[in-house]
């Protein structure tokens, strides 16, 4: 077995003893032309605001932060940059968490990508979406995974002390009512999306090359 194809089994072995419960894609307006500078610029100040937006200033000088663990992809072509990530939801309703996700990334600059392009939903099947993210592995190798934007240190019985009036009224500066039914309205469809087709959708879209 070539050492991508060991490397690709530890790694999804790794992620599936771990905690989440969201599957996400995060799309630009072009990823063809973000660059790798600029797209990990907006993704380091994305994933910083998420956590104030759920810890407040507990993110900083506690460590707080959304347990998660990234993937660059590049596309069939090689040049369609875009990310896939696992996440704990940090609230309890995980739907919710997801709208948020969506609506704060959708808003945060004019070249992340609008709220029908991105795919973030609670996961149906564990070994699908961890097979989605690695699915570059073969081609990347370890680059796939985005270790600077990944966090995996927070206890999670912490997160529940953080559910209170002032993380609601922090969630609702940042992600206005529109931005929100938006993006629940998205996560319907793509929730359609995925039970007419008894579930594969993920496996299609993610299927890795055989090599």
């Amino acid at each position: 077995m070539m050492d991508w194809r060991r490397e690709r089994l530890e790694l999804m072995a790794y992620l599936l003893e771990q905690d989440w419960n969201v599957f996400g894609t995060l799309k630009f307006v072009d990823g063809r032309t973000i660059g790798s500078v600029t797209a990990n610029k907006l993704l380091r100040s994305y994933w910083n605001r998420i956590d104030r937006v759920f810890f407040g200033h507990a993110a900083d000088r506690r460590n707080i932060r959304v347990p998660r663990w990234c993937f660059a992809h590049e596309g069939t072509d090689t040049e369609n940059f875009h990310v896939h990530f696992l996440l704990k939801s940090p609230i309890a309703d995980v739907e919710y968490a997801c709208c948020v996700l969506n609506a704060v990334w959708t808003q945060h600059h004019q070249q992340t990508g609008p709220i029908a392009k991105n795919w973030i939903m609670p996961v149906k099947i564990r070994r699908d979406a961890v097979n989605y993210v690695t699915r570059e592995y073969w081609r990347l190798g370890s680059a796939t995974i985005l270790d600077d934007i990944c966090w995996d240190s927070t206890n999670l019985a912490e997160l529940a002390k953080y559910e209170h009036d002032a993380q609601a009224a922090r969630i609702h500066r940042a992600a206005s009512p529109l931005w929100l039914r938006q993006a629940q309205q998205a996560l319907q469809a793509q929730q359609a999306a995925y039970a007419a087709d008894d579930g594969n959708l993920v496996v299609k879209r993610g299927k890795a090359p055989s090599r």
